[in-house]
């Protein structure tokens, strides 16, 4: 998994393996050391409603950054096919969120989950 962030942005990449842990209702996650913090990034793919939606919580040496997917939207990522598309949400503060398979590495053929 990569995340990107960028200002009011945040990007999800993820690989066809993974997306089939979210198939399964799996969460991913990723950890990065900044200075003397941890960044987790996690996926859920147990979220609740019909979007996706970010959290962020700070510890005293970690922060988390959390995607949360409902299992609907995680089967129309999978029913995408190979699509540069993705999924795409906004929150209320103007935040942009996506979530995309990489293309590199996708052997889904287009349009077809």
């Amino acid at each position: 998994m990569n995340v990107r962030i960028g200002e009011q942005d945040l990007r999800f990449k993820i690989t066809e393996e993974e997306l089939k842990t979210l198939l399964a209702g799996q969460c991913l996650h990723v950890n990065v050391g900044l200075l003397n913090k941890t960044l987790v990034a996690t996926i859920n793919p147990q979220g609740s409603g019909e979007s996706m939606e970010s959290k962020l919580v700070l510890d005293d040496s970690e922060a988390y950054l959390n995607l949360l997917i409902p299992p609907g939207k995680v089967e129309e990522l999978s029913d995408m096919g190979r699509s540069r598309a993705g999924l795409k949400a906004s929150s209320d503060d103007g935040l942009s969120i996506s979530l995309q398979v990489d293309m590199r590495a996708d052997s889904r053929k287009v349009g077809a989950g």
